[in-house]
């Protein structure tokens, strides 16, 4: 099936990449695509380094930015998982130097591990000093001794507000609770157990990508600066290559997985509890978990993060429900190539994976189970309406249209060892028991669902 869906997608795929580039004055672009487990196609467009003519292909190191923040909070969970630390404890607790930070708004108490994952601590973004313009980068120690002039600005929980300092702060924490360095835990507990051999914190690296400038009046832009990060290695910090990056998009997808156990790094539950989407802005185009971000497009959500420092422009994708992904490196800041590739990808690998999707062969329902399909009404008469149906071989337990009901997708209902007795899946009702009832000659009457108040009737 990958064959397939390659074949239909990747030469417009390419011909849009190029045009990207061209558009948008790109040197290069690494792109890997993943499916489940499998990365199904990596390659490189266009120069890792203009002046050597170097290639870019999909083991280019790059600056991932802002992608390093995804593995911050994975540490942070590893050590929640492990009892080290609690989501909501208030960061106070691991690093005392917080305690200088003023309070417009709120209290000391309201920046939790969790606020500052999410960027919900109304704190100042970055720590106070011009390192975007200076590209001089201080210490977390020095960043620490900054603290006294730092605010928050605004109510925590009120709005996203974009926090590089939070997670210069979560790397701290994570150093302290484990009694290892940040880029040292990452290191062992992360990036080693995923086989992702060629990302880690250094500069030098002979399959560096170079990185350029953004530039408009010219063909070749100019080398970007490459500074170290320092302190703010756990907010934007990673190198990494397309390549290792669809080994972490293949995590992403095992949520099923008991325990964390070699590469899976974290647990099946605490993945989805990291996609789990909490806040949403405006508009309902875009979501976020716990440091991953979901952007909505037509009627498909994408989870995502990306990533600008100077010289490359990062983005990593994918849909949950397909399981498919993208990674698309850059050496360009500047523009949106990342983004636009990464999206347009997904789109194009999605809809073909639809047509992939045969709808299932008809199943008759079972003679025991006739009985229960119907209308059920509640008492008096004009209470709320249920339906249960049979649909694509499964029993279900649905709300029909109606503006005074909330509005849900149907729910299997899954039988029991009593005959009469299922159990609701999904929705509102999961995990409680809808009981029919009978009369003398065998035939539905009713059923019982005790958390809605009571017994619905059978009226057709």
């Amino acid at each position: 099936m990958s064959e397939r869906l390659l074949a239909a997608v990747m030469p417009k795929l390419t011909g849009r990449i190029h045009q990207v580039m061209a558009q948008q004055g790109v040197p290069g672009v690494a792109l890997a695509v993943v499916r489940d487990q499998e990365t199904i196609w990596s390659g490189g467009f266009g120069y890792a380094d203009v002046a050597s003519e170097r290639p870019m292909d999909a083991d280019a190191i790059c600056g991932v930015a802002s992608i390093t923040k995804t593995f911050t909070a994975t540490a942070i969970m590893q050590l929640r998982d492990n009892d080290k630390l609690s989501l909501d404890d208030p960061v106070t607790r691991y690093l005392p130097e917080v305690k200088k930070v003023r309070c417009r708004f709120g209290t000391l108490k309201d920046i939790t591990l969790r606020r500052l994952m999410t960027h919900r601590t109304g704190m100042l973004g970055e720590a106070p000093t011009e390192v975007w313009a200076s590209m001089k980068f201080p210490s977390v120690a020095e960043i620490l001794a900054m603290l006294p002039k730092v605010e928050v600005v605004i109510e925590p929980d009120s709005a996203f507000k974009y926090n590089n300092l939070a997670f210069v702060l979560l790397g701290e924490v994570i150093a302290r609770v484990s009694g290892r360095s940040y880029r040292d835990y990452v290191r062992r507990q992360i990036l080693q157990p995923l086989e992702m051999n060629s990302s880690g914190f250094e500069v030098a690296n002979s399959r560096n990508a170079t990185g350029y400038m953004p530039e408009r009046y010219r063909d070749v832009p100019e080398v970007s600066p490459d500074p170290n990060t320092n302190g703010y290695l756990a907010a934007a910090g990673l190198r990494s290559c397309a390549s290792d990056l669809a080994k972490w998009i293949a995590l992403q997808f095992r949520t099923k997985a008991d325990a964390r156990r070699g590469a899976q790094v974290l647990s099946g539950k605490s993945i989805r509890e990291m996609h789990r989407i909490t806040y949403v802005e405006p508009g309902w185009l875009i979501g976020f978990g716990l440091t991953w971000w979901a952007s909505r497009l037509g009627e498909s959500i994408y989870h995502q993060h990306g990533g600008s420092v100077p010289g490359f422009l990062s983005m990593v994708a994918f849909s949950k429900p397909y399981k498919l992904g993208v990674v698309v490196l850059t050496n360009k800041q500047g523009n949106t190539a990342s983004g636009t590739i990464a999206f347009e990808a997904l789109e194009m690998l999605t809809g073909e994976a639809k047509k992939e999707t045969k709808a299932p062969s008809p199943r008759l329902i079972p003679e025991k189970l006739k009985p229960l399909i119907g209308r059920y009404t509640g008492m008096p008469a004009f209470g709320p309406i249920f339906h249960v149906e049979w649909r694509d071989g499964v029993l279900q337990f649905a709300i029909p249209q109606d503006p005074f009901m909330m509005p849900g997708p149907p729910s299997a209902l899954v039988a029991t060892d009593k005959s009469n007795i299922f159990v609701l899946e999904a929705g509102r009702w999961a995990g409680e028991p809808v009981t029919f009832e009978f009369d003398r000659d065998g035939r539905v009457t009713a059923f019982q669902l005790s958390s809605h108040g009571g017994t619905f009737r059978k009226i057709d």
